[in-house]
């Protein structure tokens, strides 16, 4: 990677992380609010039983889009290690590189670097498979992230539902009613973190 690309790399991460991070927090409290809910309904009859089996949704949805977090934290901790490695490559290249460069120009006999040469030949080849592989794993990185989008259409469907049972429990209507709203904001806040991460990768 060049220096402008490793600049970029690392800002992607630095901002990939802090989006992973917000993201934790906030499914933490929502997690909390959703059990909250759930022992509410357990406690409110049975006109409220149905809003326990949303709740358990909640937490379902939840559950999802910690695992797509956690799958992303483990793809970039890959392309970490891969990049490093890629950064020693090239150190190691570029050594070569302008020792061959010394050699052709100081008109050595190509026979006393041939093995300098041969050295070069196998860094440049693994530079290519480490930039393939590179690629690979930013190309995974970015469908992942675009398939977490979609994963919130099912959480809009969650959300529907919880706002419609809401609306019709009478007892404690204001605490379901909230869990609500803060599923549907924590919702809007997870899409649009997942669309800034699709864009930046």
């Amino acid at each position: 990677m060049a220096d402008e690309e490793t600049k970029d790399f690392f800002r992607k991460i630095i901002f990939t992380n802090e989006e992973i991070l917000k993201l934790r927090i906030l499914l933490y409290s929502l997690k909390i609010r959703a059990l909250n809910a759930q022992i509410l309904s357990a406690n409110s009859g049975s006109f409220a039983a149905s809003y326990g089996v949303v709740s358990a949704e909640i937490i379902h949805f939840n559950h999802k889009i910690q695992e797509v977090n956690e799958r992303l934290t483990k793809a970039i901790t890959i392309v970490i290690k891969m990049a490093s490695e890629m950064q020693k490559v090239n150190k190691v290249y570029h050594l070569l590189h302008e020792a061959v460069e010394t050699c052709q120009t100081r008109k050595v006999n190509p026979s006393h670097y041939k093995n300098i040469e041969s050295s070069l030949r196998f860094r440049s080849e693994e530079k290519e498979m480490l930039d393939s592989q590179l690629k690979k794993e930013f190309n995974a990185i970015h469908n992942l992230v675009k398939s977490s989008t979609k994963l919130c259409l099912e959480g809009r469907t969650v959300s529907l539902q919880t706002r419609i049972e809401s609306a019709s429990i009478v007892e404690n209507q204001k605490l379901f009613l909230a869990v609500a709203e803060s599923f549907d904001g924590a919702l809007n806040i997870i899409e649009a973190s997942y669309r800034y991460l699709a864009k930046l990768w």
